[in-house]
């Protein structure tokens, strides 16, 4: 058998990071999917309503994720450096840090819902239905803000196991409430769209104390030693040195996808119904993808920052390739069982049709997409962050969304069409990583150095 195809102990070690992440995702896009399923029997244009302000929640995501991406990175390359001393001043600075932009995120959902939801482009009625799940969740968000980071940190020092347990508990608890609140069994009151979102707000407010718990026993750092004297200028000027190319990459892709949307809207609330299954459903596609690029990301940023750069580089590519494997088989078996799938959430023939001819392009789109998620955490992990910013700058909004827009309107290929015009954004910026990851430029872009070492001390 040729060396690449078998099995080393970097792989084990990749495998034993990334198992508990891909049951945290799995279990999130279960629940997600539930969730989707509860409310079309509920009400499908509160699917819709739900899905488009779905959109600007996980926007408001990536914009937190910044300080979240930059503490994994930095945290990673220390540990691979043998600097723990210097972990507890990064731990204290992020979570500052979260809690500011989580504050300032949840103030503008409280206050900006409704016009939010215009700029979706949404029906009257659909605003309606929306407006109060928009400004009770993202009212929230400084709550995920804080658990994120946590997350990060445990999963950076290898606890990723214990890390599954507080999305875990708080998607489980928000379901149970999501069952409450819509059906309002035992003769309890149904609370509608609201009631999701305040389900989901108790099931994060529940992560974060057991998120705090963890954090005191395996990275042995207490809330109490939480203090704006101990906040570092110098560690936030790294966390937004590298923390916000690397979240603003997922930003812009996350803005692409909320101006989708809007195009999406335009073609009626039918289409935009079958996009809100066809998404949830693809979302099972790439899980394995992206729980291997988080525990790739570990492993390439202590490799770096040991200087360990040939096998980084390694590391890397055998991990692309486990990826597009994965990713390619699970998507040719879900494009077979497309009807039933469909099946479980609409009777609707229309919708069906459509994810069917939308499953046929989402193959070649799942195998790049898994390329990008690999290599674009690779190159964030080893500090090269401004690249694929830039590329995703370029390439989506120059490229991909007026392909969307004119495969979907003008062509009148309609959501066809937008997978199109993803599968070529993809497609382009997979090569683009992987000719950046070649050509080990990368090698010279670590985090931390001898002069930043005695700066920060």
């Amino acid at each position: 058998m040729p060396k690449l195809f078998r099995l080393t102990s970097s792989d084990s070690e990749l495998l034993f990071l990334s198992w508990p992440i891909f049951i945290e995702f799995f279990l999130r896009v279960v629940i997600g999917n539930i969730n989707v399923w509860m409310i079309s029997h509920y009400s499908e244009p509160a699917v819709a309503s739900v899905g488009a302000a779905n959109q600007l929640l996980n926007l408001s995501i990536f914009i937190y994720g910044f300080v979240t991406v930059g503490t994994q990175i930095i945290i990673a390359q220390l540990l691979g450096a043998r600097r723990n001393h210097e972990i507890k001043e990064v731990i204290n600075t992020s979570l500052f840090s979260a809690l500011a932009i989580g504050l300032l995120i949840s103030l503008t959902f409280i206050l900006f819902s409704n016009p939010l939801l215009h700029m979706m482009n949404l029906t009257p009625d659909l605003i309606d239905i929306g407006q109060d799940y928009l400004q009770i969740f993202g009212g929230s968000l400084v709550i995920s803000a804080l658990s994120a980071v946590i997350i990060a940190v445990l999963r950076t020092h290898g606890y990723t196991k214990p890390a599954l347990l507080i999305p875990m508990t708080a998607s489980i608890l928000a379901v149970v409430g999501n069952y409450f609140a819509l059906y309002g069994p035992f003769g309890l009151p149904s609370f509608g769209v609201a009631g999701l979102a305040w389900s989901s707000v108790f099931g994060n407010f529940i992560g974060l104390c057991i998120a705090v718990v963890l954090l005191n026993k395996h990275i042995y750092y207490s809330l109490k030693e939480l203090s704006l004297s101990r906040f570092s200028f110098g560690r936030m000027k790294q966390i937004l040195t590298y923390g916000l190319p690397s979240s603003g990459e997922s930003l812009s892709y996350q803005g692409a996808q909320v101006v989708v949307t809007m195009i999406v809207a335009s073609l009626g609330a039918s289409v935009l119904i079958a996009k809100s299954y066809i998404t949830a459903i693809s979302q099972f596609v790439y899980l394995i993808a992206a729980a291997l690029s988080q525990g790739n990301q570990i492993m390439i940023g202590r490799h770096v920052g040991a200087k360990e750069f040939d096998r980084a580089y390694t590391r890397g590519m055998r991990s692309m390739i486990i990826g597009v494997s994965a990713s390619v088989i699970i998507c040719i078996l879900t494009y077979l069982f497309i009807e039933p799938i469909m099946g479980i959430f609409t009777t609707d023939e229309t919708v069906i049709a459509i994810a069917k001819q939308v499953f046929l392009v989402e193959i070649l789109l799942e195998a790049v997409r898994s390329i990008n998620m690999i290599l674009v955490g690779s190159l964030n992990a080893s500090g090269d962050v401004k690249y694929p910013l830039i590329c995703s700058l370029i390439v989506l909004w120059v490229i991909s969304l007026p392909f969307s827009y004119l495969l979907a309107i003008p062509v009148a290929w309609g959501l066809v069409g937008v997978w199109i015009a993803y599968a070529i954004d993809e497609l382009l910026r997979s090569l683009l990583m992987i000719y950046r990851w070649r050509s080990g430029v990368w090698r010279s872009k670590a985090v931390l150095d001898q002069k930043e070492e005695v700066e920060l001390a």
